[in-house]
């Protein structure tokens, strides 16, 4: 990678075509595909403090995603504007120019892509109006060129790791925390384990499954493992006919542990296979035709198990009461695995090791993309004038094979620490079942057919440039997951859109632009939705009197943007919200006798609204983009302001009297957001094999409540508006009690309280703590800020890479249900055992309170997230601030010297080592802080690759 030159000649991608960069009067980030680059199966993982604009961040670790919903990434186009749950948030995805879905951007890898552009503000993306809301994300890939064959082959190794594993406490402390605890609720008890037994577990002269010291995350899961990716792509082509073709495979697998004695492996193996085949067709001169193919096939093996509770199981099973498995006794002695659970339990969940050998499943996916494009040019007719037409095809699938059995569970009955003999005692010999048998296989398809026809006319003439675009689409989706008639209809889209702009003098650029969309989602009279936008551009830099400065600010340019854009992706369901939705049932025939005996009857679902309409988001945008000191610094920033209106939710304020059985749905929401974009480039080439490119990003944006219907009698505190679409509500702990003086002359609380448990403000001043007394606390849940730094520093055939990533002004929550220890057999973490509170340690903010066998709800009930239908509270207590710094990459390269690549016959070889994820820096350290209140989740990955990259 050398340093670049680009100026605003270059050309800039946009909707539904191209444009001069310095014509350019919308916000649009285009990103060097080559700056995307990890390790990673999932080119999404990398989208984090690399894109301006982006708010993204890391959920797990875990391969081989095979919906949406277990993607490893959040990411968000100027972050969350809607805070309808069940509204589209995502940004449109179009590769190639076919709205494709975030598996399908994951499975793209950087050796594909051509340009990758993110469209951010109204006028970028008024022309897809009703899919434009949430912005656009806008790929293609690369295409055939005239000449000679071009051959690239990539081949990487890749070792994984999680970056954070969780410390609980050795299995000694254990029972003897476990006898504090139980000492502390209930002073006359009798100790759970006795010093005996803590002395014959510690001294190691018996069998582990005698006196078990469990660690239960070193035998369910691996320290590492080793993937595989490999690549080809073919390019080349004649004048009549170029292609692009691709191959690229990977293999990637868990962390899972498989018992020797098993007859199936239960890690996680993942297959994915991605072909792409791109042809460009001169069919004669100004007549072309373009054909763009896309296959991604994934093979999913794995634990019939969720993989995600199997991490948190391993938090929950007692490391002392039993054995992963026991060695056959006299009586139980035939070939098979004996695995243990407390005595008398017959749950296979209480033995992680049991739960992940249940069974197995067979997954598969596949998504094929098809799109042929007609090109026309109409110059001899009108100069200038280019007619498009394209359709293109999309269908995927998805099939799932459950494999299951019952593991054979014990109990040690008793042991003999002087002969050794012992018995083990059957506590599922009724259920247990060693063969292999077939769950019910689920699968799903869908089918996305689109058709589109363009016209580009583009003059020029002295000082004068314009342009003109008109757009017509139109598509139908289908698939077989509808569980009801209404939800089964296809899904059916059709808009007209254009775009017209004017430039002069290389100077001063305006341009207006619209989308008129249809929907079927809409009563008549709202089924049709406009959004315009507008927009201008100055560039400073090339007034005259600008031109003794040009040295020094060689490019400076303002533009700002206006516009409104549509989502017609309200809400999941009801598909139709103008229609009325009734369902049957069971009904109280109030005759004596009668009772529900076969008596039908019918309940409302869903009222019909015949008044609503689209969600509006309004946004305006000013940026200023400049290039300082002949071209060392490129800076661009944006800032921006949005409204979005007419946000779906329920009318909440209803007399009771109304005789309503649920809440009608209205447009009764807005949000208002506002945010900040800045990227900027630092490039100097000191010598011909000498250079340095750094980059940065930061993103800021917030979305708080402008209007909603809330409750009339929620306290004013509590009241949304004003504050962050996803700031919780939640109780300010003032730390623990000291003593019970302090208790008595304390507001009353709920639960068993007692000194060293959680003391709560009483916010009403009424003297007790109830959910009147809970306030916004905290920042919102998902980042305010994103931001990142990169670069790259080459000498001769040496190359070093390196990137960053952070995060900031976002909660989250520690669940403290899940993390009491004791409690169900749940391990203690090391953080608890090295500061709870106790009569050595009455340290008022400490870490954990004081210990006891019960849930921490018990005592502290304001803790209990589910303990109030209406609202779900939380505590500073344990609010935590996700405030990091990652090392996202560190790459070391060597190129090979022309010379020997000529003996070679070769035109590059490339070999690198590379480092993913190496290091985090944050003050939290109970688990990786990017998981947030996820702590439990399949880990994120730390890898170390070695890889090529071959062309010839």
């Amino acid at each position: 990678m050398r340093p670049d030159a680009h100026t605003l000649k270059d050309v800039q991608v946009v909707a539904f075509g191209t444009q001069k960069k310095e014509s350019v009067v919308s916000s649009i980030t285009s990103i060097r595909p080559g700056d995307l680059k990890t390790s990673s199966s999932d080119l999404t993982t990398s989208f984090a403090g690399r894109i301006p604009g982006m708010v993204a961040w890391q959920t797990g670790g875990m391969p081989g995603a095979m919906t949406e919903s277990e993607m490893n990434t959040k990411f968000y186009v100027r972050g969350i504007t809607s805070f309808q749950s069940g509204a589209n948030t995502d940004p449109l995805i179009l590769i190639d120019g076919v709205e494709s879905t975030k598996l399908d951007l994951a499975r793209l890898t950087v050796e594909d892509i051509e340009t990758f552009n993110v469209m951010k503000d109204a006028s970028a993306t008024a022309m897809y109006g009703a899919r434009g809301a949430n912005g656009v994300i806008l790929v293609t890939t690369k295409k055939g060129e005239e000449g000679t064959v071009y051959t690239s082959v990539r081949y990487e190794a890749i070792m994984s790791e999680p970056t954070k594993e969780i410390d609980v406490v050795n299995p000694i402390d254990y029972m003897r925390y476990y006898d504090q605890a139980q000492l502390d609720d209930n002073t006359s008890a009798t100790p759970k384990y006795s010093q005996e037994r803590i002395a014959m577990t510690a001294s190691g002269k018996y069998p582990s499954w005698a006196y078990p010291a469990n660690d239960w995350y070193s035998t369910l899961f691996k320290k590492r493992n080793i993937n595989h990716h490999v690549g080809v792509n073919i390019r080349g082509g004649s004048k009549i006919m170029q292609y692009y073709v691709s191959l690229n495979y990977n293999h990637d697998s868990g962390m899972l542990k498989t018992d020797k004695l098993n007859q199936f492996d239960v890690n996680i193996n993942t297959n994915q296979l991605s072909f792409r085949t791109n042809l460009t067709i001169d069919l004669k001169p100004g007549m072309r035709l373009l054909l763009c193919s896309a296959t991604n096939w994934d093979k999913y093996h794995g634990p019939l198990a969720s993989v995600q509770e199997a991490y948190s199981y391993v938090f929950q099973a007692s490391p002392v009461d039993f054995a992963p498995t026991y060695p056959a006794d006299d009586t139980y002695n035939w070939p098979h695995i004996r695995f243990g659970v407390p005595t008398g339990s017959s749950t296979v969940r209480d033995n992680p090791y049991a739960y992940i050998h249940s069974g197995y499943q067979e997954r598969n996916r596949y998504s094929t993309s098809n799109r042929i494009e007609y090109i026309y040019n109409l110059s001899r007719l009108i100069k200038g004038l280019e007619f498009r037409a394209n359709v293109s095809l999309v269908k995927t699938g998805y099939y799932s094979t459950p494999y299951k059995l019952t593991p054979n569970l014990y109990s040690l009955n008793d042991y003999d620490t002087q002969t050794g003999k012992f018995s083990l005692t059957p506590t599922n010999q009724s259920d247990a079942n060693r063969t292999l048998t077939m769950g019910d296989k689920s699968s799903y398809g869908s089918t996305q057919l689109t058709y589109e026809a363009r016209l580009y006319h583009t003059a020029a003439w002295g000082d004068h440039q314009t342009s003109l675009t008109a757009v017509a689409n139109a598509e139908q989706k289908s698939d077989n997951q509808a569980d009801e008639v209404l939800n089964a209809m296809e899904h059916r889209n059709m808009g007209l859109s254009m775009r017209g702009t004017y430039g002069f003098k290389d100077r001063y650029f305006v341009e207006a632009s619209f989308g008129y969309n249809g929907s079927e989602r809409f009563a008549k009279k709202n089924k049709m939705g406009f959004f315009p936008a507008v927009g201008a551009a100055y560039v400073l830099s090339k007034e005259k009197f600008m031109k003794p400065l040009e040295k020094i600010i060689p490019i400076l340019k303002f533009r700002y943007s206006w516009g409104k854009v549509g989502n017609d992706g309200i809400i999941d369901e009801p598909r139709f919200v103008y229609l009325e939705q009734v369902n049957q049932r069971g009904s109280y025939d109030p005759r004596p006798g009668v009772g529900l005996a076969n008596t039908k009857g019918y309940k409302i679902k869903f009222y019909a609204n015949p008044d609503i309409k689209w969600e509006i988001n309004e946004q305006n945008n000013l940026g200023i983009e400049t290039k300082l000191f002949n071209g060392l610094f490129d800076i661009q920033m944006d800032f921006y302001k949005q409204m979005r209106r007419n946000i779906l939710d329920y009318r909440r304020v209803v007399p009771a009297n109304v005789g309503l059985e649920y809440y009608q749905l209205a447009n009764v929401g807005e949000v208002s957001a506002h945010g900040f974009d800045f990227s900027g480039k630092i490039q100097k080439a000191f010598t011909p094999d000498f250079w340095v490119i750094l980059n940065t990003t930061f993103t800021y944006s917030r979305a708080k409540y402008k209007s909603l219907e809330e409750a009339s009698d929620k306290p004013e505190w509590q009241r949304q508006v004003g504050h962050d679409i996803s700031q919780q509500i939640g109780y300010i702990a003032e730390g623990l009690f000291h003593d019970q003086a302090e208790i008595d002359n304390a507001p009353t609380q709920s639960g068993n309280v007692r000194p060293g448990d959680i003391r709560y403000r009483d916010i009403n001043g009424d003297g007790k703590i109830d959910i009147n007394d809970a306030v916004h606390i905290g920042y919102p849940t998902t980042p305010r800020v994103i931001y990142g730094f990169n670069g790259n520093i080459n000498y001769k055939q040496f190359e070093f890479l390196f990137a960053f990533q952070g995060s900031g002004q976002r909660s989250f929550f520690i669940d403290p249900d899940a993390i009491s220890p004791f409690w169900g057999d749940q391990a203690m973490l090391q953080a608890i055992a090295d500061d709870h509170w106790s009569t050595d340690n009455m340290n008022s903010h400490a870490f954990w309170p004081r210990l006891s066998l019960r849930s921490i709800t018990y005592h502290n009930a304001e803790e209990n997230r589910s303990a109030n239908s209406s609202v779900t509270t939380y505590s500073t207590y344990f609010m935590r601030s996700c405030r990091f710094l990652r090392c996202t990459s560190l790459e070391f390269a060597y190129n090979l010297p022309s010379k020997l690549l000529r003996k070679m016959g070769a035109k590059t070889l490339r070999i690198y080592v590379r480092a993913n994820n190496p290091f985090l820096i944050s003050n939290f350290k109970l688990w990786d802080v990017e998981l947030g209140s996820n702590g439990f989740n399949y880990p994120i990955q730390r890898t170390y690759s070695a890889g090529f990259n071959f062309s010839f």
